[in-house]
């Protein structure tokens, strides 16, 4: 089994704040509970007696696992890093080619088998989104009224907002933090909610205090709170300035509500110093949060807490049972519609600059409801396959942005379900406003930025940096020139050539489309050439000798990703980092996370390549449920 070691993390100057004031005659010095409680309040659950396991909440990063030696179940005996790498998604492993000899996607029959081996990932830590956070104190208060503030940051890597590294409680969020735990806990005194948690209870002694303290912190926690913790936490009755049970209470929610248990997700396993497995199974409360998260952004409801109660979560029927239930929420498709929005880069639609139409605000939104409705609708058949997402023939549309893109079909304000094969619209996602607009200037079609994206997302192609100091800008403008004409003429040279070739065969497939997706035959007094193709790569580089498979037009170029094996393996490794968080060499080393891609890939690959199988073996690979022993 793989072999880790760790350096461990001297404690972060944030974790000590300055004086938190309930509003209730109390001060107490706390973030988290250390502060107040001592450190062990923090360490019995979040560490397992490993001191550089434990958790190093504010103001560093949160990567707790470093990578392995080379090891039996390391396929390419890389030596791993101590060291934090950088985040990739570019690591497919395919044993045989994708492609035949002309460059033509081979048909998953033809394919070879993948390399299949056991090992999980890491342990880890991960911080709550700025989104999840906030779901789980109205979840906690079952009241969306309670306070909000802007207390959490989300820095966007690879497209997303969930990497386990970047997410981090820094000065300022501490303060912030601070202050919104003051007004929670004036609100729910004021709001009578305190009660709730000590089941009407309010006598200032143990039987009351224990109540409160166990009620509260499992519903903070997502799990049932230790002997250890509640003896802590009831230290906050006596503190100085607390009279009765009311203004204990507050302290004690005032301390929860910053506490590292509610911020951060645990994926531990059992908290035993002592033990001497190879692995390390996650407790059951650890994947009721695993999966609340993931599929709703949300704390696990009741249900799924009575699961993990009753052990019922140990099993792979009890994990489809419950992901089954949740894929259906409302919730759930807010969250993959958040998923397909990074995956394909488009959110910054909402605020590209465009020039030489009108393009409101809500029509932007259209666009994006577009793209959304058509990956919840693929995802939510039994024979949705990922490479529908290319070549669906039909499209969601209400009647503004059927009337934008020129076609018949909706009469409202609803979206309604759109036949396109007859070619009115390129199927599938290249064919979509959200994707057309968001990769276009202001005031042209942009072949290289709709191309950069093929290569990058769908393709997780490993694209050379751009030189330092290298003006990229296009040259004005020619009378008479198409863009097309105005990006060949700017990419004929070096060093522009040598990137550009990876780009503008593929860019120059979307040209019967402008700036805005809308569907155009003349430019500039000329005909639209979309004559095009896909430069065959392998790493960063072009294959020797230089091929190019040719395509006439984006519906050739939809039609050749929609059956191609390295689009679904892309699609797979941005699902699993979007689930996992983790996409990380120094973390993560792709030596060993090829056995949880591989995995997900063959359980897809033997149920038809469908986009839920894709999800679902998301959730039967090994690291979902079990990780690596620490050494």
């Amino acid at each position: 089994m793989t072999g880790f070691s760790r350096t461990p993390s001297a404690p972060s100057p944030r974790s000590v704040a300055p004086a938190a004031r309930t509003g209730l005659g109390v001060t107490l010095s706390v973030v988290g509970m250390a502060a107040v409680l001592g450190a062990s309040a923090c360490d019995s659950a979040l560490g397992d007696g490993n001191a550089s396991m434990m958790p190093v909440p504010f103001g560093t990063s949160n990567s707790n696992t470093v990578n392995v030696q080379g090891t039996s179940n390391n396929p390419t005996g890389q030596a791993g890093s101590t060291e934090r790498g950088a985040a990739s998604l570019s690591s497919i492993q395919n044993n045989g080619p994708t492609t035949d000899a002309n460059g033509a996607p081979l048909p998953a029959e033809m394919l070879g088998p993948l390399t299949m081996c056991p090992t999980p990932g890491p342990r880890q830590i991960r911080r709550l989104t700025s989104t999840q956070y906030r779901n789980t104190l109205v979840a906690v208060f079952d009241d969306p009224g309670v306070p909000d503030a802007p207390v959490l940051s989300d820095p966007s890597t690879l497209g997303y907002g969930v990497d386990a590294d970047d997410s981090l409680v820094q000065g300022l969020d501490a303060d912030a933090l601070m202050g919104l735990a003051e007004n929670i806990a004036t609100w729910a005194t004021t709001n009578n909610k305190l009660n709730t948690f000590s089941n009407g209870c309010t006598n200032n002694d143990q039987n009351c205090q224990e109540q409160f303290i166990k009620n509260l912190g499992q519903r903070i926690s997502r799990e049932p709170i230790v002997q250890e913790r509640v003896n802590e936490y009831r230290k906050l009755f006596s503190a100085p300035g607390v009279t009765n049970f009311q203004e204990g209470a507050a302290a004690v929610l005032t301390a929860m509500v910053q506490s590292p248990y509610l911020l951060y997700r645990r994926e531990l396993g059992p908290t035993d110093p002592n033990r001497s497995a190879e692995s390390y199974k996650l407790t059951a409360f650890e994947v009721a949060s695993e999966l609340s998260y993931f599929l709703t952004n949300a704390p696990p409801d009741d249900e799924l807490m009575q699961a993990a109660q009753q052990n019922r979560l140990s099993s792979q029927d009890d994990i489809d049972r419950e992901a089954t239930r949740l894929i259906g929420t409302d919730a759930a498709k807010g969250v993959f519609g958040q998923f397909v929005r990074g995956w394909t880069d488009i959110d910054r639609l909402l605020i590209k600059a465009k020039s030489g139409a009108d393009f409101p605000d809500e029509l932007r939104q259209d666009m994006l409801q577009e793209t959304t409705r058509l990956f919840d609708d693929v995802l939510n058949r039994d024979d949705g396959t990922i490479g529908e997402l290319f070549s669906a023939p039909y499209t969601y549309v209400n009647k503004r942005l059927s009337d934008f893109y020129g076609i018949q079909g909706a009469s409202g304000d609803g979206f309604e379900r759109v036949d396109i094969s007859d070619g009115r619209r390129v199927p599938g996602l290249l064919g979509q406003g959200s994707y057309l607009t968001a990769h276009a200037l202001a005031d042209n079609s942009s072949p290289v930025q709709r191309a950069f994206v093929v290569r990058e997302r769908f393709l997780c192609n490993d694209l050379p940096e751009v030189p330092t100091n290298l003006d990229t800008n296009l040259k004005p403008q020619v009378s008479g020139n198409t863009s097309r004409e105005r990006y060949a003429l700017h990419s004929s040279q070096e060093p522009c050539h040598s990137c550009h070739k990876l780009m503008d065969p593929i860019g120059f497939t979307f040209e019967h489309y402008d700036g805005f997706g809308r569907r155009r035959e003349m430019e500039a007094g000329k005909p639209v050439d979309s004559s095009g193709g896909i430069p065959l790569m392998k790493g960063r580089d072009l294959v020797s000798p230089e091929m190019t498979f040719p395509l006439d037009g984006v519906d050739g170029l939809a039609a050749y990703l929609s059956e191609l094996e390295d689009v679904r393996a892309c699609m797979i490794n941005n699902l699993a980092y979007f689930g996992y968080g983790i996409a990380n060499e120094g973390k993560w080393p792709s030596s060993e996370k090829v056995c949880t891609d591989n995995f997900i890939r063959q359980e897809a690959r033997d149920s038809g390549n469908t986009l839920k199988s894709a999800l679902m073996a998301v959730l039967h690979a090994p690291h979902f449920t079990t990780r690596v022993r620490d050494e």
